[in-house]
């Protein structure tokens, strides 16, 4: 919950935006970035909403959701909140781990989907989100982190479950390159904390009860979080097929291919090793594929590894994040200027669109 303070102290936090922060670089022309949807209308100034209660409050902006519970807040206070006007151009999809988002105005509200269901699709972006939480066991839910990996109850209150709708999205979401994006719900009313962007490692069928209390059987995912660090996971022993992955162009894509389909077998792996094992199936896929030229640029890589092997890097195209697990389809090799330009560049989104564009044409 957000703490209760009074108009007055509100007010206070508005004169101190004016003086300490309103002419610092950072805040310079606030209304135009994406990342701020609503604002306070006061004496004939927009203020930005979370930043003012953050500072009337003492809470960081990250630990209290945006959106509809902050603009309540402040109605409730006497002030007037307005929906701050937006070009054509789309929201950037992108959210910070650790920190507090409003489901209806900041997650399915901005991005599309249903905002309901535990699992549901993006209807403008390649995204899935997953939503967890303790209100969920009294239906039969129960979530949890086991070895590496968070453990994620499928969808279905009643009866067995199937792989259809929001499970079947989290089993193909690396053949179909969407990004799964998961959430933590921190009780009603009070947003949803965001845990990370996350692969789907297996699954596998256990017997729990539904929301009558019958026993069923259930789908389990086994999710980790993208952007493990591969010394970690290098540590165990390689199996054969690891220390040498095939030179065979051929061999190597059907070897990519399988590693994205969904998964049941050898749960006794680690899940954060098994992701491990198939991303690397798709890498090695793709750095053969572009035999030494980046996919981006066109351009010859700009040297040679200590193998004599040439030096790309992976791309994910439709991740906020590079790792874990995705479809050749959406992986690009490409040279380090070429990702740190889409990563960071004034037009790394339209280097990015045509790369897409490219991997499509490559991997129909």
């Amino acid at each position: 919950m957000i703490k209760a303070v009074s108009k007055e102290r509100i007010d206070k936090a508005l004169q101190e935006f004016d003086r300490k922060f309103r002419s610092k670089r950072e805040w310079q022309g606030w209304e135009n970035n994406l990342a701020h949807r609503y604002a306070v209308h006061e004496g004939g100034n927009l203020y930005p909403a979370k930043k003012i209660v953050s500072l009337a409050t003492g809470i960081a902006v990250g630990e209290f959701s945006g959106g509809h519970p902050t603009n309540s807040y402040l109605k409730k206070r006497g002030f007037t909140i307005v929906e701050l006007p937006r070009s054509a151009s789309e929201p950037v999809l992108q959210f910070t781990p650790g920190a507090v988002y409003d489901r209806k105005t900041e997650i399915n509200g901005l991005f599309g989907g249903s905002l309901q269901d535990g699992i549901t699709s993006s209807t403008t972006y390649p995204a899935i989100f997953v939503f967890t939480g303790e209100s969920g066991e009294q239906y039969g839910y129960s979530d949890h982190w086991e070895d590496g990996a968070f453990i994620y109850t499928g969808q279905g209150q009643r009866g067995p479950m199937t792989l259809t709708r929001g499970n079947r999205a989290i089993a193909e979401h690396a053949n179909n390159g969407r990004a799964l994006h998961l959430f933590k719900a921190r009780g009603k009313g009070n947003g949803h904390e965001y845990m990370g962007e996350f692969s789907c490692a297996d699954m596998f069928n256990r017997t729990q009860p539904d929301v009558t209390g019958q026993d069923r059987i259930a789908i389990v995912f086994r999710l980790v979080p993208v952007g493990i660090p591969a010394e970690i996971i290098e540590t165990e022993e390689l199996d054969e097929d690891e220390a040498s992955p095939s030179e065979s162009l051929t061999a190597a894509r059907l070897a990519a291919l399988a590693a994205c389909k969904p998964s049941r077998d050898d749960l006794g792996m680690s899940a954060p090793r098994k992701i491990y094992q198939r991303s690397r199936q798709v890498s090695h896929y793709v750095m053969l594929r572009a035999n030494g030229e980046c996919e981006s640029c066109a351009k010859p890589a700009p040297f040679l590894k200590r193998d004599g092997t040439p030096y790309l890097e992976p791309h994910h195209v439709n991740r906020v994040s590079d790792g874990g697990l995705d479809h050749p389809r959406y992986v690009g090799a490409i040279c380090p200027s070429c990702h740190r330009e889409i990563h960071s560049g004034i037009h790394g989104a339209l280097l990015n669109e045509r790369l897409k564009q490219r991997l499509v044409a490559i991997e129909p």
